[in-house]
Parts: structure tokens; sequence; C-alpha cells
């Protein structure tokens, strides 16, 4: 027989005999023959068991280890034997949907080249009803530093498992994810098979029933993402989120030195009337930069457009002469023309190009969007923002339907996203340029902002132009800033942008590589437990208390 396409592994420790019955039906159910399962014993198991493991398919490889050496062992065992193209990676009490394998072999006749694929998943409730499906987006890096999203089913190139060390040792609970982490750090080619193909059975002390149930497991995915950001060389300290179980908090290193950053700031120096006190907006958010900012190595560069007066510029520079500069610029406004001007004037590697309606709230909010930056393939990054109320403005762009919209726009702030997507940072096609950070060499690249679109989607469209270099955008949910919303300039969008922008983008904006074509029917809801968010709407408080607040504390809404 010649060697199968894909060897499902699926380490056995007494399991429920009739569960094990069914993942192994599963397998021999496929639309597609080409494969072998490989079911390792780790140690002895029930007689009961065995007499499932019993089959006179010559496909279904049964190793038998003499004593217990946990998950690890196990998977070891089967890479040795197996001789698949791909490893696929089954629990034993878990299922595949009839499709499962036929539509990753499908995706190997469209990219030879792909040397990982990960499919949707859901869950199998104790009834065995299926619920809370998994819609995942494409290739996320930044996703995967911070929780194991590729999950079931991932499939992954044999030669390539080999060839970084298979599964290591001292990651038990989290070798998937440790594996994952070191095989995409080399794969060619990642896809997203957005397909649930993989059924996570709920069951009395599993993490798909009670996130908490393995604690030790945690431990073991911060130790593998940890070892990750040593081996890329991120400037990186990898910890437990505080309330979401299996989330991995990403702490940039305090002492890392990322060089200059110039901020760059369009503004007419005008005041608002916000919640019946005026406030000048280029003067709150330059301060709340100066105040909040644990990262000192910064300029900030005011482009002031023609309505500002000398007085205006004089009183700007005078808030920190040695760190504010202001550029004059008589033109009509056109917000892609005054950042292009402050980036010409630039002396930072890195630019973060800042609404003057904006302020700042998370400390160490520049050391996260520089050390995202600055990281290989990446362009543009962004961060959360909020309405004064504590709801949410803007935590990403998505494209759908030959359009474009800020996802959870509206959503109350301490809304963990979907799958916890809004606390952690996820890759995006696009982010919005009220706080857009970027090299400056990669801004450059692409031209800097379209002139063209002088109010509307210029940000997007810049966000586009990196992605077609081949350069992935970053939100990063953790880094938080209040905006106050379009209180600068007219928020109208105007057809002919509108034309513009689609005719230059029409092939992208109802493909998004980062969506799923499922996601669209799903409510982007919490899929936390209550508590979880009483104790996150608690962390948010902690987060601004004792600090000044020119309008009061932020409203959380219920």
């Amino acid at each position: 027989m010649s060697a199968p396409i894909f060897s499902v592994i699926m380490p056995v420790w007494h399991p429920d005999p009739t569960h094990l019955s069914a993942a192994i039906d599963s397998v021999v159910n496929q639309t597609t023959s080409e494969w072998e399962l490989i079911a390792v014993c780790d140690g002895p198991q029930p007689p009961e068991v065995m007499d499932v493991l019993a089959s006179d398919d010559p496909r279904i490889i049964v190793v038998e280890r003499p004593e217990q050496g946990g998950i690890i062992a196990a998977s070891a065992a089967a890479l040795e034997v197996a001789t698949g193209e791909f490893i696929a990676l089954l629990d034993n009490d878990d299922l595949l949907s009839l499709d499962a394998l036929g539509s990753c072999a499908w995706e190997l006749t469209r990219w030879p080249d792909v040397d990982v694929m990960y499919t949707d998943e859901d869950k199998l409730d104790l009834e065995g009803n299926r619920r809370r499906a998994f819609f995942k987006p494409g290739w996320s890096p930044e996703q995967l530093r911070s929780t194991m999203y590729i999950g079931h089913l991932g499939m992954y190139r044999r030669e390539l498992v080999l060839a970084v060390g298979g599964f290591r040792k001292g990651y038990d609970g989290s070798q998937d994810h440790d594996l994952a982490l070191r095989v995409t750090e080399k794969a060619r080619r990642i896809v997203h098979v957005p397909r649930i193909c993989y059924h996570w059975r709920e069951s009395e002390g599993s993490t798909a029933l009670n996130p908490e149930s393995k604690d030790w497991a945690y431990e073991a995915g911060v130790r593998a993402v940890q070892s990750h950001y040593d081996r890329c060389s991120i400037p990186a300290v990898a910890r437990r989120h505080d309330l979401i179980p299996g989330l991995i908090t990403l702490d940039p290193n305090p002492d890392h030195d990322f060089g200059l950053v110039s901020i760059i700031m369009p503004t007419s120096g005008g005041a608002k009337l916000i919640n019946g006190q005026t406030l000048t907006l280029i003067d709150n958010a330059i301060q709340s930069v100066l105040d909040r900012s644990s990262y000192r190595n910064f300029e900030i560069i005011t482009v002031l457009d023609a309505q500002g007066t000398d007085d205006v510029a004089a009183r700007i520079t005078a808030i920190d002469p040695d760190k504010v500069k202001v550029l004059r610029d008589s033109r009509p406004f056109n917000f892609s023309a005054a950042c292009n001007l402050g980036a010409i004037n630039a002396k930072g590697e890195t630019l973060l190009f800042l609404n003057d309606d904006t302020q700042v709230i998370t400390e160490n909010w520049l050391e996260r969007l520089l050390l995202h930056a600055q990281l290989p393939g990446v362009g543009a990054v962004g961060a959360c923002l909020e309405f004064p109320d504590g709801r949410i403005q803007h935590g990403g762009v998505v494209l759908r339907n030959g359009g474009c919209a800020h996802l959870y726009a509206g959503s109350f702030g301490e809304n963990p996203g979907y799958f916890a997507e809004l606390v952690m940072p996820v890759n995006t096609s696009a982010i919005t340029g009220a706080c857009l950070a970027v090299t400056k060499e990669n801004f450059e690249s692409v031209g800097g902002f379209t002139l063209e679109l002088p109010l509307n989607f210029n940000d997007i469209d810049l966000c586009l132009k990196l992605l077609r270099n081949g350069l992935r955008t970053v939100f990063d949910g953790e880094t938080r800033l209040v905006h106050y919303e379009s209180t600068t300039r007219d928020p109208i969008v105007h057809g002919w942008e509108y034309d513009i922008f689609a005719d230059r983008w029409w092939n992208i904006l109802s493909h998004d590589p980062y969506d799923n074509p499922n996601r669209a029917k799903t409510p982007d809801a919490s899929v936390n437990p209550p508590d979880t968010l009483v104790k996150l709407r608690e962390l948010r408080h902690q987060v601004y208390h004792g600090r000044p607040w020119p309008l009061g504390p932020p409203v959380f809404n219920d």
C-alpha cells in the first residue's frame, strides 16, 4: 500500500469505550480513504478499550506502550511509526466530521506547498449536541501567540514536524501549542479551511467543558510562548491573562529600546463641547501622551491646518517645547496630505499617526504598538478605541459585502469579544488611522497615505497597500485609548470617496482574508461566562482609578 496522505494520531488513555468507538468510526467513515489511524495505548488499558481497538482494517495501527508516559510520549510514539504526508491530531473521545480529511485533501490540490492546515471546530455537550462553533480567522500569527486558536483540526506536514524536533518534553497539556508555534515559524504556507471539521467532546474534567480544569496545562502554554519569543527575538514576556483561562498576555520588555517614535497629529487646534465641558482637543491629546506614556523616547509632530492661528501654534508648542513640534499647513484640509507632511519631517524610525481627539488609557501603549510594528512581516498596528462612555468605537476593521466596518462598534467596553479577540493582539485586514503605527520604511514603501482620499478610507487604503506588499495588520485589543470620534471634521462619507476606494480594492472587499464566511452570520458576542465579564468590568475600573480624567470617570454600560 502506498503511503497515505494523512496519519491521524490518537493517544489512548482509559477513554469511554463508546466515545472511543465513535472516534474511530469518524475516521473510518471519511469520504477519502487516504489515511492511517495510529492509536497509541499509553500504558495498559481496560479490556473493553482493547476490544474497541481490535480491528482487521490494515489502516488502523495500534501501538501498545508498556507504561504510561503521558500525552507527549504517546504522541511521539505515534509520530515514529507514521508514514503519511501530514499528521492530524485527534483526541480519543472526539469526532471528525465526515468530510474533514477530504476537505483538507482538496486544499492540497490548490496549494501543494502548504505545510500547515487548520479547520473550524465546535463542541459536543454531555448529551452529544453540537454547540459553540468556533469560526476561525485566516492565518493569524499574533493570535497564535496568545492562544492555541488553530486547535482542532490541526494538520502538519510530517517532514517539517520531524525537522523541528516533534513533540517536546516539558509541555504537557500544551504540547500541540508548542508544536504549532515551532512548525509555523518554518512553514512555507499556512491554510485555513473554513469548515467545521472537528467536534470536541465536553466531559467532566476536560478544558472543553471547564477551562479552569487543567491549570498546569496553561503554565505549559506560557512556557511554550516564551520559548517562541526567545527563538524569534521578540522582546516580550509571556504571562497568563489575569482573568481568562488559557489566554496568554504579551508584555513588552520594559528595558528594550524601540528607538525614537514620531507621533504625528493633524489638528486645527480647536475646542469641543463634550459632556457639558469645553475640551481643547489637541492640548488634551498631547497632555495624555506626556502624562500616561511609560515609554519616553518620542517626539510629537502636530500638523496645524489653515484654521490654526499663530496663537494656537505657540500654545501647543508651550505644552512641552522639548517634545512638541508644530508644522503649518495652509492648504485645504486633507488628512492624507497632513499625515504625509508629518512623516516627511519625522525623525523617528517608527511613525504613529494619532488623532487629536484621542486620549491615552494604557500606560505601555507605545511599547505595545512599537513592539508589533517592528516585527518582521507586520505593516500597520492599531489599538482598541473607546467612546468617552466606555463603549467600543473601534475593534479592528472587517471587509464584508463590498464595504468595510468597525468591529464591535457600540459594544460595551468590557466585552472580551468573539473567543476573546478583543483582549489580545490579532490580525485584521485594516485598522483606523485614529491610532496607527507603522515603521517609516514600510510607510514609504507604499507611498504613504493616498492623496485622492483626503478624508475617509485613507487609513484602510494604507493597510491594504501594506497587505498587498505582504505585510499584515495587527489590532491589539489590550492597547486602549478614548476617541472623541469625528469631533474635528465632517463625519459624512461621500459617494465619490467610496467609488475611488472601491475601484482600488473591489477584489478584496468581499473576501477579507482574516474574516470567516460563517462569522458574518454569528453575532460578535462574548462566549465567556458572565462572571468573567463582571471581573473584566472591575479590572477596567482599576485601569482608570487614580488617574486624572478631565471629563470625569467613564461610564460603563451593563
